[in-house]
């Protein structure tokens, strides 16, 4: 629970609360047993002392962080402290290891294919960029972040996206556009409910209107910054729009509002230095309870170092089970004989096909029976017509796409399922393929060359309840319309042409 609430507390600003919350978590985690939590919270407090001005603190925490990690550093779990680093160093005007540390969280985010964490990384990118005056670099750092948060619908970081961005596109003096992305943000910042960055879009509108002198526009969205400030307690941005306000009072010659603005922007610059300078006195004392807190870290690494063997032997045991799990469930889903899918995967793939696709998408089948199949099994053994069914499924195999299924039905029965070769000129093509491979003769050690025909039928279904059965079922039809009309050929259902019809309409 502490853990939850430090996260929420953190986002939301409240950063003293934060660090208290996730002190009272660490006293009740195991660090043996959850290195990765315990550094993610240690990346909270970083990030929190970070906040309230306490950086050399902030660093010797996450330090701390990623030395927990060891190893795992360089997995998932390295990128916010990687991250959260890279931020710190642009504050401390280090932008060459700012560059480096986003490099290698990035590099781990593209390896695993986290996609939501390049969203975070890109956004903490342009913002590198913009406070080393590379004001093109952080735009372009801003677009990608933008254009990959819209990709993946990742709503937790498309505000920040659009804020960055603008706040990049301001500097760089494209006003209307920035203005523009500050407006989807605050849509996108009403959905996650984020009042933070609120503030910071409406300063992108504010201060775009005031670079071109419509002073009033900037006053309104400058006050409405204000209030979003001052409603999430967010008080070094009410101190900023405070100031802001003051000077767009002052150009409008509104000279006695400039004042009162400026003399809330004084006594809360006070305040804050006040708690500032407060900060600081607890410096040294926080710097040796951090020390003995991490000679007890030092000590418990210590008694890790001497439990590795046993951790080394339950992680190949864990190794060892997964990838007999993982046979068990390949074995339930493949056909003993050809290692095709079975039944079970078909159930699989029109489980997945609801799943993913919406109603009225086309799904076509194949169902292939063999012709002459019985006379090779009863003449020559169960052995010659295992060798042929195995033939047939490796030919059948090198005519699917990675997307298709195919699947064995049982005896010498094959079904084929697709939602890309939908089209009569499509699937003609795929039947006539089918035939030809099919009907291609066999030659197997010690017996003499086998050949066996193939009838074929396709239909076409669109998704809804009934889809299997619908689907199986007019390609049932058309098969044993194929086999009535002479064998070793192909019909297409009345399904198909039913699809042209409706795309010519």
């Amino acid at each position: 629970m502490q853990f939850n609430l430090a996260w929420l507390e953190r986002w939301s600003g409240q950063f003293d609360a934060a660090s208290r919350l996730a002190d009272d978590a660490l006293k009740k985690m195991d660090l043996d047993r959850d290195p990765e939590g315990w550094s993610e919270l240690l990346v909270i407090k970083s990030v929190c002392a970070y906040s309230l001005g306490e950086l050399s603190l902030a660093d010797e925490i996450l330090g701390e962080s990623l030395d927990v990690l060891g190893p795992a550093a360089h997995s998932r779990a390295g990128i916010e402290p990687l991250t959260v680093l890279a931020n710190m160093c642009a504050y401390y005007n280090d932008y060459d290891k700012a560059q480096d540390k986003l490099n290698d969280a990035m590099a781990i985010a593209d390896e695993l294919g986290l996609v939501f964490e390049r969203g975070h990384i890109l956004q903490t990118l342009s913002r590198a960029e913009l406070r080393n005056d590379k004001i093109e670099k952080a735009v372009a750092a801003g677009r990608t972040c933008l254009q990959q948060s819209l990709a993946s619908r990742n709503a937790v970081n498309l505000p920040y996206a659009y804020e960055v961005l603008g706040a990049a596109l301001v500097e760089a003096g494209h006003l209307q556009e920035a203005r523009e992305c500050a407006q989807k943000g605050l849509v996108a910042a009403q959905f996650s409910q984020d009042h933070r960055v609120a503030c910071h879009l409406y300063y992108v509108l504010g201060l775009s209107y005031f670079e071109e002198q419509r002073f009033d526009e900037a006053r309104a969205d400058l006050e409405n910054g204000l209030l979003n400030a001052a409603g999430a307690d967010y008080h070094h941005w009410t101190r900023n729009f405070y100031l802001k306000l003051s000077h767009t009072h002052e150009a409008l010659e509104e000279h006695r509002t400039a004042l009162g603005y400026l003399n809330a922007y004084v006594e809360l610059q006070k305040k804050l230095v006040a708690e500032e300078t407060e900060r600081a006195s607890n410096d040294f004392r926080n710097r040796l309870e951090f020390r003995l807190a991490h000679s007890k870290a030092d000590y418990e690494r210590e008694l890790r170092t001497k439990t590795e063997a046993l951790n080394k032997e339950l992680r190949e045991v864990n190794e060892t089970l997964r990838a007999l799990n993982a046979q068990i469930e390949h074995n339930a889903l493949h056909d003993a004989l050809t290692g095709i899918g079975n039944r079970r995967m078909m159930d699989r793939y029109f489980e997945m096909v609801q799943e993913t696709f919406p109603p009225g998408t086309r799904i076509s089948a194949i169902l292939i029976d063999l012709d002459r199949f019985k006379s090779i099994n009863d003449q020559d053994g169960h052995s010659i017509g295992d060798l042929v069914i195995r033939t047939v499924a490796l030919r059948l195999s090198a005519l699917m796409d990675e997307s298709e299924a195919l699947i064995r039905m049982g005896g010498d029965e094959f079904l084929i399922l697709s939602a890309d070769r939908t089209g009569l000129d499509d699937l003609t093509c795929l039947l006539e393929e089918v035939i030809r491979d099919v009907n291609e003769p066999m030659s197997f050690k010690g017996a003499q060359q086998k050949s066996v025909g193939a009838s074929a039928g396709a239909a076409v279904w669109e998704i809804g309840p009934l889809l299997e059965y619908e689907l199986l079922r007019a390609a049932d039809e058309a098969m044993y319309e194929a086999k009535k009309s002479g064998r070793n050929r192909y019909c297409l259902h009345s399904s198909v042409y039913r699809s042209i019809t409706q795309d010519a309409s």
